[in-house]
């Protein structure tokens, strides 16, 4: 299973097409953010408005987002037409990541941000992972790629509902992470 989209070139990232929009969003690269929110809209708004948009250097990012959410309801919703897109779900197929198979989806997201150290990854989903896995397990993935998402300058977007987890999890989740506020546009630093 290759971490490209169907409609992009092998061997390489796709980025979306400029849409004309500027960036509102100024997350830093090399870090990992928690968004406490559900459903997942600041997330992907996010995600799409920096892999939409021209960055510091004039230079545009490429994107990785793997979902619970269907790829075409995505797609669909959100105009992303090169963007590689993961679904996490039980049945096999292509671009698809079983919950229970945290091998591959840390290999994946690793795999994009060494080709990609500007990259920027949206993992939403957490709830389905803890839900077939361990929170433990989950939470090793979690802090595996956000190792290499620090040695980098990838950015990785994580969408948690707050709901699904004590706060003991959820202060676990965010210790080596930065919270972006639902319902602001700047990341805030943990306390």
């Amino acid at each position: 299973m290759g971490i490209l989209s169907r409609k992009s070139p092998r061997g390489a990232a796709a980025s979306e097409k400029d849409l004309g929009i500027t960036r509102k969003y100024s997350l830093a690269g090399g870090r990992s953010y928690v968004v406490e929110e559900s459903p997942p809209d600041i997330s992907f708004d996010a995600f799409v408005n920096i892999i939409s948009t021209v960055g510091e250097g004039g230079k545009k990012a490429v994107g990785l987002a793997v979902s619970r959410q269907h790829p075409d309801l995505i797609r669909q919703k959100y105009g992303l037409e090169a963007t590689p897109i993961y679904w996490l779900a039980t049945r096999a197929g292509q671009e698809v990541i079983s919950p229970t198979n945290l091998g591959i989806l840390t290999n994946t997201i690793v795999s994009f941000v060494e080709s990609n150290p500007s990259g920027v990854v949206l993992l939403d989903g957490i709830e389905y992972l803890v839900s077939n896995n361990d929170f433990n397990k989950v939470l090793r993935v979690i802090d595996q790629v956000n190792d290499h998402i620090a040695q980098s300058h990838a950015i990785m977007i994580l969408p948690v509902d707050p709901r699904a987890f004590d706060t003991k999890e959820i202060a676990l989740l965010e210790r080596n992470m930065e919270r972006m506020a639902s319902g602001s546009r700047k990341a805030k630093a943990p306390a």
